[in-house]
């Protein structure tokens, strides 16, 4: 398997990087939805919601790599696909990209501007931005306005790919498998 995408496949670093975070954000919303309900034991709230910082500003990191790599390596051709399919496409992959860095950015703004940045050991992961209420709210609403529109454009992504897989029978789903 060649680490570059073919006119006809994803390569292996492509195909790396979509998997990889699809599990890290299929990880986020179980801990974003469950987080608030483990709130017997304060040590361990304060971790899990670390972690899920810390693995939000990985799946920005991830994301920013991976954008660069779609840049530098183009996408196998969409063959026997109408012109509104190849727009979907487009569109929904374009709205990926951007809701997942936007998600974090986010999250990370409103944790820095409540006063409770990520941190990775003892060394706060700041922005340059001051302590206000305001902001961490309106940034808090965004990434919880964020999450659920992840999920409707995901959802869409994913049922495109059965309904080629199943019903058309075409080799799209294989691609990125």
């Amino acid at each position: 398997m060649s680490l570059n995408n073919t006119s006809t496949q994803y390569g292996s670093v492509a195909k790396f990087f979509h998997w990889l975070i699809f599990v890290f954000v299929l990880l986020q919303f179980f801990i974003g939805y469950f987080m608030e309900d483990i709130s017997t034991n304060k040590i361990l709230v304060g971790v899990i919601v670390n972690f899920h910082k810390l693995l939000g500003l990985t799946i920005l990191a991830l994301m920013v790599l991976r954008a660069v790599w779609a840049w530098k390596n183009p996408k196998p051709s969409l063959l026997n696909v109408s012109h509104w399919q190849r727009w979907a496409e487009h569109t929904v992959h374009g709205l990926l990209y951007l809701l997942l860095i936007a998600m974090p950015l986010s999250g990370w703004i409103g944790s820095v501007a409540g006063g409770r940045p990520p941190r990775y050991g003892t060394m706060p992961l700041n922005l340059p931005i001051e302590k206000n209420k305001e902001l961490a709210g309106s940034a808090f609403d965004v990434h919880g306005s964020l999450a659920i529109i992840i999920l409707v454009v995901v959802s869409i992504h994913l049922l495109a790919a059965l309904y080629h897989h199943f019903i058309k029978k075409d080799d799209i789903l294989r691609r990125m498998l």
